[in-house]
């Protein structure tokens, strides 16, 4: 009875999360109905997003973590893990992208998001309540593997479609993100290698303690704002009649793959390897049914792409995954 009773307040947990991304973005949907908010709020909020809150989150998401080397070493498996799945991810869009006959920006997002989930925003609460806080250290680790792809292959490809040259493209890599990403991952490897050395620094910890609390309140603006961004670009798009959905077919199939079909094949894979932990095991399937991840759009609206294509894949995938992330859930804990 217990045992199903976890399964249970697990599934409440997710639904909870995913309610809460949904009511944010319908208020954005309302505001653009209305034009309560002004027409190029969308583009500000994306620039908000992008420039701002996102890289001081990824920052503060490393930075304000303990690592030890003992962690860092269990992580390592994550990380390269991690790495394999969303390439293979990348792998499926680019073959079902060809398949479908997408083509330019268009064809370029849907390989984005077969990659990248909400794997901050939703996952970080959820991954919380079922394994409690030590738990996030590995997902810190799983989301440095996202952004290694996001934003060097990611980025290229939400530039691509603008045909510049390569190093026209390789300039966009150089951004306020993968600077952040810099510098989080260095002040890692300074609390691994020189801890006892930085803790003798007089007043160290009040001065970081301060600065943490300046910078923590901005990064955890970055979930409303892509949600209420997302909103306001939902409220633009038009759907008729059944036709219209049709016509939408792309995002069917990428919600398909994306949510269930890839973490079902990962759970397989990762069954046949005994060097893994289980609960890392758990952590890498979670991750990748994770719906769309919220920063495409912003992305896409930031480097001129298909940002509303970007927007209904956001969107449907988190609708859909209501459904299918309790089913994941479920999987995973019968299967142990």
């Amino acid at each position: 009875m217990g045992h199903f009773q976890n399964i249970s307040h697990q599934i409440q947990t997710l639904f909870n999360q995913i309610s809460i991304l949904v009511i944010i973005g319908f208020i954005g949907y309302i505001s653009g109905k209305t034009r309560y908010l002004p027409d190029n709020s969308g583009a500000i909020l994306s620039r908000l997003v992008v420039k701002l809150t996102a890289p001081i989150l990824i920052f503060i998401t490393l930075a304000s973590r303990d690592f030890t080397k003992d962690i860092l070493i269990n992580g390592i498996w994550i990380y390269l893990l991690g790495i394999f799945f969303i390439m293979l991810s990348f792998v499926f869009g680019h073959l079902i992208g060809e398949f479908l006959k997408l083509e330019g920006s268009t064809k370029n997002i849907f390989k984005m998001h077969f990659m990248f989930g909400n794997v901050i925003y939703l996952a970080f609460p959820l991954l919380r309540s079922l394994y409690g806080d030590d738990i996030l250290l590995y997902a810190v680790l799983f989301n440095l593997a996202n952004d290694t792809i996001m934003w060097t292959l990611g980025i290229f490809l939400v530039n691509k479609h603008n045909r510049t040259g390569w190093k026209d493209n390789i300039k966009h890599l150089i951004n306020g993100n993968t600077i952040a990403f810099a510098a989080g991952l260095t002040i890692i490897l300074l609390k691994v290698n020189f801890m006892p050395f930085i803790e003798r620094i007089p007043h160290i910890n009040e001065v970081s303690s301060f600065i943490s609390s300046a910078f923590y309140p901005l990064g955890e603006m970055t979930a409303p704002l892509s949600m209420v961004f997302i909103g306001l670009i939902l409220s633009e798009i038009r759907i008729k009649n059944i036709g219209d959905l049709f016509k939408r077919s792309p995002v069917f199939v990428l919600s398909l793959f994306k949510l269930i079909i890839i973490p079902c094949l990962a759970l397989f894979a990762l069954s046949f390897i005994s060097f893994v932990d289980p609960l890392a095991k758990a952590l890498i399937v979670l991750q990748l049914s994770m719906p769309c991840g919220t920063i495409v759009p912003a992305l896409a609206e930031q480097y001129g792409s298909d940002y509303k294509f970007a927007t209904e894949n956001v969107f449907f995938t988190t609708i859909f995954s209501i459904v299918t992330m309790p089913f994941i859930v479920y999987l995973l804990a019968v299967l142990g």
